[in-house]
């Protein structure tokens, strides 16, 4: 009898384990969506992560290419710090129109201080630099061509803090399609 009640033990045991493989994260699929960074903490199992950047415009949302960055929790006693190369150049290009309205923002920071450095596409010269707010709306008053933004700023969500950085890109074109499409391959100053 005691080795029927210990042979069960062990089966469920086992069942228990195979159930936890099947959470996100361990492998298996239970059909659960992640949600983006919010700046928040997460559970203890997951990254400390920054607030998601992102630009709105008429053509959709990009979500910038991830820079270094650093998050700090003094009440939950965690922090993370991340280097990256610097992005060679964003991931998307957002198609936009002179002199359209578009927004910066920081998903789920509450404060931000820092900047986006606009720049042609490639280059290193800054053409204009936009002051940042969690949700910042910025007149894209630029020649036609294609831009980057390197956006460095340091942020408050929640107990959390820290500094994020990330490359964003645009497309000033009056007739092109609205649109936010893969930025190819990296360009030098000019090619692009």
């Amino acid at each position: 009898m005691r080795a029927v009640l210990l042979a069960l033990a062990v089966l469920l045991l086992a069942a228990g384990c195979g159930e936890a493989e099947t959470e996100p994260g361990g492998g298996g699929t239970t059909g659960a969506v992640e949600q983006e960074p919010t700046g928040s903490v997460p559970p203890d199992d997951k990254q400390l992560l920054p607030p998601a950047i992102v630009l709105v415009s008429e053509a959709g949302r990009q979500r910038a290419a991830q820079g270094s960055y650093c998050v700090d929790d003094p009440q939950a006693g965690v922090g993370q710090c991340v280097d990256y190369a610097a992005p060679p150049g964003p991931e998307q290009l957002s198609v936009v129109r002179p002199g359209e309205t578009v927004t910066i923002a920081f998903v789920g920071s509450s404060a931000v201080d820092g900047s986006a450095s606009v720049r042609r596409l490639g280059c290193d010269e800054e053409l204009v630099s936009v002051p940042l707010e969690p949700e910042t709306r910025w007149e894209v008053d630029l020649d036609p061509g294609a831009y980057e933004l390197h956006v460095f700023t340091t942020f408050e969500a929640g107990s959390a803090g820290g500094d994020t950085s990330g490359v964003l890109g645009l497309v000033v074109d009056a007739a092109a399609p609205l649109e936010v499409r893969p930025a190819g391959p990296p360009v030098t100053c000019g090619s692009g």
